[in-house]
């Protein structure tokens, strides 16, 4: 944010003060963070996602977290709201979930369907969540 300039309209200013402001490219705790306040903007989104992954497992196929991105995507009847956010550079950008997040939405997934058939692969998540654990 521009301190030093006093131009700026009241509107811009409260704007910017109100994003939060995250290194690019993000670190892992800052994307998930982001998801989590994606979760919370797009409610219906997630649970078409999660109302999919529940089709395909009554099945008695494995569900893909990156299938459900993508499905969601491009088919989803919900319009996704991104989190904005300003980098260091004071640089506005916009978070949406994507390919990067599937651990996350995995995860997501299995806390609420332990029993969900959705193969976990090791992720840069776990790695980082090992770390901090040690």
């Amino acid at each position: 944010m521009d301190v030093d300039d006093y131009t700026q309209p009241l509107e811009s200013v409260m704007r910017q003060e109100r994003l939060a402001m995250y290194p690019v490219p993000l670190k892992l705790q800052d994307r998930q963070e982001l998801f989590k306040l994606w979760c919370e903007l797009n409610p219906r989104a997630l649970r078409q996602i999660e109302l999919t992954a529940l089709a395909i497992d009554q099945r008695g196929i494995r569900v893909s977290a990156k299938y459900l991105i993508e499905k969601q995507r491009y088919e989803g009847s919900v319009k996704l709201v991104g989190v904005p956010f300003v980098d260091g550079n004071g640089v506005e950008h916009v978070y949406g979930i994507n390919n990067t997040d599937t651990p996350l939405l995995a995860r997501w997934l299995l806390k609420r369907h332990p029993k969900l058939n959705i193969k976990l692969r090791n992720s840069i998540y776990d790695k980082e969540n090992n770390h901090h654990e040690a």
